[in-house]
C-alpha cells in the first residue's frame, strides 16, 4: 500500500493461523527522511488476536529514504475470525511549509486457520529424555563460593588457634630453664643483628632473663625498671652479691644500647648472649642442687 513517496508493507508469518504458535505481524514503512508516518494503536485494529508484544527494528537509511519496521507478536484466539482491520496511515510532509497533513487507509487482512494435524503424534514423543544440565545462576554460584571461603577461613582460624594453644600448653609445662632457653633459641633464629635491629635484640634478650627470674624466683622483674629490679634483687636472699653484680652489668650494658644509642661490637653482642645463657643455666643448676 502506498501514497506518493510513502509505502507501507504488511507481512504475516505464518501466512495462516496456527493455534499452537503465535503469529508475527511485521509492518514496514518506507518514506523520505523529512516525512513523518504515524500508525494508530495496533491493539484496536485486531480481531481474533491478543497483542502479546511489540518491538521495533533500528531504522535503515537508503539514500534520502528511511525504512522503519514494527514487529508485533499476535496470539490467536480459537473459534474467532482472525483479521487485521483497516487502519489510517497519517502522513506529515515536512518538505512543505507549512507541513501538509494527509492520510490513506490500509486494506483489511483476513487469515485462514490451519486445522490441527490428524497424524498420531505418539511416534514423535519420547517417553524418556536425557537429563539436561542447567547452568546455575551467577548469584547462586557466588553465594556457594563465599560460603566455602568462609568455612575455609573458619577452619584456618581454628587451626591457628589450636596450634597456638598447643604451643602455649607446651610452654606452660616446661621448667623456667627450658622455657627461657627455648625463647633464647627463637630469638637467635630471628637473626635481628644481621637485619640491623640491635636495639630490638637487646630488648628481647633482657626480657628473656627477666621472665626467667619472674618464673623461677617469683620476682616481678618484667614490669620493673632496671633500678627497681636491681634494688629488689639486692634485698632478696635468693640472689648472691656475685649474681647481683652480674645482672647489674648485664642490664646496664643493655640499657646503653636501648636508651643511649650505644653501638655494641660483635664481641659485646656475643658476650651479652653468653651471659644470659650462662646465668639461666647456672641459676637453674643451683636451684636443682638445693
Amino acid at each position: 500500500m502506498a501514497q506518493g513517496d510513502v509505502e507501507v508493507v504488511f507481512a504475516i508469518d505464518p501466512a495462516t493461523v496456527q493455534y499452537e504458535r503465535d503469529t508475527l505481524l511485521t509492518i514496514t514503512v518506507t518514506a523520505p527522511a523529512n516525512v513523518r508516518v504515524g500508525l494508530p494503536p495496533l491493539g484496536d485494529r485486531l480481531q481474533g488476536f491478543i497483542l502479546s508484544g511489540t518491538f521495533e527494528d533500528p531504522a535503515v537509511a537508503e539514500g534520502d529514504h528511511v525504512t522503519r519496521r514494527l514487529n508485533a507478536r499476535l496470539t490467536p484466539l480459537p473459534g474467532r475470525e482472525h483479521r487485521v482491520a483497516p487502519m489510517p496511515i497519517l502522513v506529515s510532509d515536512g518538505r512543505d511549509a507549512p507541513a501538509t497533513e494527509t492520510w490513506f487507509p490500509t486494506r483489511p487482512i483476513v487469515l485462514d486457520v490451519t486445522p490441527p494435524t490428524d497424524e498420531d503424534p505418539g511416534t514423535e514423543i519420547r517417553d524418556e529424555l536425557d537429563p539436561v544440565w542447567v547452568r546455575p545462576p551467577f548469584r547462586e554460584v557466588a553465594g556457594y563460593a563465599l560460603l566455602i571461603l568462609a568455612v575455609i577461613g573458619v577452619v584456618f582460624v581454628l587451626w591457628k588457634l589450636a596450634g597456638r594453644l598447643h604451643r602455649q600448653v607446651k610452654l606452660m609445662r616446661m621448667s623456667p630453664r627450658e622455657r627461657a632457653l627455648k625463647e633464647l633459641a627463637i630469638l637467635l633464629a630471628k637473626d635481628l643483628i644481621t637485619r640491623h635491629k640491635v636495639k630490638e635484640f637487646y630488648l628481647q634478650l633482657t626480657m628473656i632473663v627477666r621472665r626467667y627470674i619472674e618464673r623461677a624466683h617469683k620476682v616481678r622483674a618484667a614490669e620493673q625498671t632496671t633500678e627497681e629490679f636491681l634494688a629488689a634483687v639486692t634485698d632478696d636472699a635468693q640472689f648472691s652479691p656475685e649474681v647481683v653484680t652480674r645482672l647489674k652489668d648485664f642490664l646496664q650494658a643493655a640499657d646503653l644500647v636501648k636508651f643511649a644509642a650505644y653501638d655494641p661490637s660483635e664481641n659485646d653482642i656475643g658476650r651479652a648472649t653468653t651471659t644470659a645463657r650462662s646465668y639461666i643455666e647456672q641459676d637453674a643448676a643451683e636451684a636443682e642442687a638445693e
